[in-house]
């Protein structure tokens, strides 16, 4: 989504256009689910944060001015929700075991055997992901599957670029190591 198109849902949602919010919700979801799926543990856990972040996000959409992409703002929102419901229900984070309990609820609809052949190559790689720790599993996702860029990144997470840079290289490192055993 360019510029002008983010600016016009912007100004569609601020205008109270409900169809406009759901498609910034359709359009950012994964990207909040990115960086949520990671740190917490359980579903349940998952869905109120999502609800929280997108209540947030609805709240302040007044104040995004246009510095960043909107996916960087909507980045940040995420994680700073994330890092606060952490400390605030003093919860656990995500383990290997759980993280398998992947997205079902959100994921796409694929023809049978494309679901199939994705679900398996999912499951391979989520497996080995899921014995990242959860900054590394957050920063990949962010980098390939949402193509944020190292800045933006930083941006979201607060961190240096060598740090991001870092646990980028360590994270594909282990994806490579695991998946040629």
């Amino acid at each position: 989504m360019g510029p002008e198109q983010e600016k016009e849902l912007v100004e569609a949602v601020l205008n109270n256009d409900k169809r406009a919010f759901e498609v910034l919700v359709g359009q950012y979801e994964r990207l909040i689910l990115h960086i949520i799926f990671p740190v917490i543990k359980s579903n349940e856990d998952r869905k109120d944060l999502l609800q929280e972040v997108l209540i947030r996000i609805y709240q302040n959409l007044g104040m995004f001015r246009f510095k960043s992409k909107l996916s960087t703002w909507i980045g940040n929102i995420a994680y700073n929700a994330t890092i606060n419901y952490v400390k605030k229900k003093k919860l656990p984070l995500a383990s290997p075991e759980n993280l398998n309990q992947s997205e079902d609820w959100v994921i796409e609809r694929l023809n049978p055997e494309q679901e199939f052949i994705a679900r398996e190559l999912e499951a391979t790689v989520f497996g080995v992901m899921g014995k990242l720790p959860p900054i590394q599993q957050m920063v990949l996702r962010l980098f390939h599957h949402d193509e944020m860029t190292l800045d933006e990144i930083c941006e979201v997470t607060k961190l240096p670029v060598n740090t991001v840079k870092s646990h980028l290289f360590r994270g594909r490192l282990a994806i490579k190591n695991s998946i040629q055993q």
